[in-house]
This record gives structure tokens, C-alpha cells and sequence, in this order.
């Protein structure tokens, strides 16, 4: 099992977890779940790839950095069976940072597929 201080690869594995913090902002009371916006963004959607973390870990580091409502998470083989695309593209203050892009000429999800991968998305904080 790879370790923490192992080269991460490029690659999203499909069976990788993508997490995402959820504002109050695109929470959908009325269904008590996140809205589709969630996964909108025009700099793509960020998100943290698990890469081995357990869930605690993941959830742990993004409320470190906010405090959102909640965290929901989908693994990236359903981000690319949405027809978009995970990427890993890690920062200086977060190795484990990706974005969900809608595809390689677009960057924000398409309403559609933001729809797709709500839908396909868990809530894992608060459990």
C-alpha cells in the first residue's frame, strides 16, 4: 500500500475517491443535499483526492481549511462515466489538490453533467 511520502501518481485511479467541501451557499434544503452547483466552478471544480487516505483523514483536511456545511465525495470512475474528467493538478499547500473539469477544451461542468455527478456523489461529514 503506497505511503503519504510516495511520489503521487498523475493519474486518478478509478476507484479514487475526489472530495468536496459543500457550502451553505449550494446546499439544497428542500432535498438535504448538496445543489448541482456544487460541482460548478469556472477555475474546475477542486477537490481533494483521497490517494489511500481513509475517510477521516480527507474529510479532516478540508474542514481544516473551512468550515462547510458539509463533505461529499464520489470516486472518479463516476466522474468520467459523467463524461468529465479528474485531474490531478496538486498545489503547494496540498498535494492531494485535483479539479473536475467538464472536458479538455472546457473547464466548469456543464449543468448536466454537475447533475451527474451530484447525483452519483455521497455525504460524508456530517455522517
Amino acid at each position: 500500500m503506497p505511503k503519504n511520502t510516495d511520489i503521487i501518481p498523475e493519474e486518478i485511479a478509478d476507484d479514487e475517491f475526489l472530495y468536496r467541501g459543500v457550502t451553505t451557499f449550494n446546499w439544497d434544503e428542500e432535498n438535504n443535499r448538496p445543489s448541482s452547483a456544487t460541482f460548478k466552478d469556472s477555475l474546475g471544480a477542486s477537490v481533494d483526492r483521497d490517494y489511500n487516505r481513509d475517510k477521516d483523514s480527507c474529510v479532516n483536511s478540508l474542514l481544516s481549511v473551512k468550515n462547510f456545511k458539509a463533505v461529499c465525495r464520489v470516486k472518479a470512475k463516476d466522474v468520467r462515466d459523467s463524461d468529465a474528467l479528474a485531474l490531478y493538478k496538486p498545489s503547494i499547500r496540498n498535494k492531494y489538490h485535483s479539479e473536475i473539469h467538464d472536458s479538455a477544451e472546457r473547464i466548469e461542468l456543464s449543468s448536466k453533467k454537475a447533475k451527474r455527478v451530484r447525483d452519483k456523489s455521497e455525504i460524508v461529514y456530517p455522517d
